[in-house]
């Protein structure tokens, strides 16, 4: 199928057949951060803790690219509201400097509340091929991160975290397949500390998720916990990509919702993604590259008081978009 480039919703419905919102749903905003001067924001992670919010983002110049050993300069950089509910750079809590994609996670350890925050540190090698390293960081803030990382996940990016009712925690990981397509692979760990060794002690696969369409590709952006009719589940925010035939990509946000019983022992199968967003469900804007025009890379899930829920996430690599959707998680599974 040629594309054309072009924001084109029917791949998706054509592939996966099914859009879990309303038809037309294009009412999707860009936010703009006060302070970042000349560098575009995306990919962000909306951080809420201690009744704080605060929005953590990838921040770069446009000309910022891998491949290019000079301008590339990635970082993740974190922004406050002020009065008017306007977001600006934080003077409070120091940037992460040359990490891509921020990672925020609550969990609870010995009865002390803590933070894992983390992002993808990418290098290109001497053979021209780009490594990717996913580090994660603890403290009892965002301000207060320690600044080495506790783990590094090697060769790997799209790893996220969610602490279990139990106290132990639902690792997703993306390995990429002898065809070079990613796909969602899940475990679950006893601790944090189980997580250090995790490069040469892989926990067992309670589940792997893949594209039922050959050659698309999947990632885990974030997970949460639900309760839906006194069952707990497993809500998982993800995104399924695809290239053209012109080397354009293609980029849906998706979601899984899984019955946590049958994850952790282990009967879960056939789950397919529910697409909630595409690029063409918000505002149009510019493009780091014209092939990333049709991408869109979702962060977080925050629920509303009005039932609703607001999707961040990034768009075609340069900007922070926010849409307001219906229950992404309201379907049946």
């Amino acid at each position: 199928m040629n594309l054309d480039n072009e924001l084109n919703d029917s791949l998706w419905t054509d592939r996966y057949g099914k859009f879990n919102q309303s038809d037309g749903l294009s009412n999707g905003k860009i936010v703009n951060i006060d302070g970042i001067v000349d560098k575009d924001a995306y990919n962000p992670s909306l951080c809420k803790y201690d009744d704080i919010k605060i929005l953590a983002f990838r921040c770069e110049k446009r000309e910022s690219q891998i491949n290019d050993l000079i301008n590339y300069h990635p970082s993740i950089q974190f922004a406050e509201q002020d009065d008017n509910l306007n977001w600006k750079l934080s003077n409070n809590i120091a940037p992460f400097d040359m990490l891509e994609d921020p990672i925020f996670v609550k969990a609870q350890i010995n009865d002390q509340n803590c933070i894992v925050f983390g992002g993808v540190r990418a290098k290109m090698n001497s053979d021209g091929k780009i490594d990717v390293n996913t580090e994660l960081y603890k403290g009892d803030s965002l301000a207060n991160l320690e600044r080495e990382p506790f783990m590094i996940v090697h060769g790997m990016k799209d790893v996220h975290l969610c602490q279990l009712p139990d106290g132990r925690f639902l690792l997703c990981r993306r390995p990429i397949d002898e065809n070079g397509i990613g796909h969602a692979v899940l475990h679950i760990v006893d601790t944090l500390e189980d997580l250090e060794s995790i490069n040469e002690n892989i926990p067992p696969v309670v589940i792997e998720l893949s594209s039922s369409y050959y050659g698309d590709w999947v990632g885990i952006n974030n997970a949460y916990i639900l309760n839906d009719n006194n069952i707990q589940w497993i809500g998982l925010l993800g995104h399924v990509g695809s290239s053209d035939e012109n080397g354009h990509k293609h980029y849906a946000a998706i979601t899984y919702k899984i019955k946590l019983d049958d994850l952790i022992n282990g009967l879960v199968t056939g789950v397919e993604p529910t697409i909630i967003a595409t690029r063409a469900c918000f505002e149009d804007g510019p493009q780091k590259t014209p092939v990333l025009r049709d991408v869109i890379f979702p962060g977080s899930l925050e629920k509303l008081d009005n039932g609703q829920y607001r999707l961040w996430a990034g768009l075609s690599d340069t900007r922070i978009g926010i849409i307001d959707i219906d229950n992404p998680f309201m379907f049946d599974k």
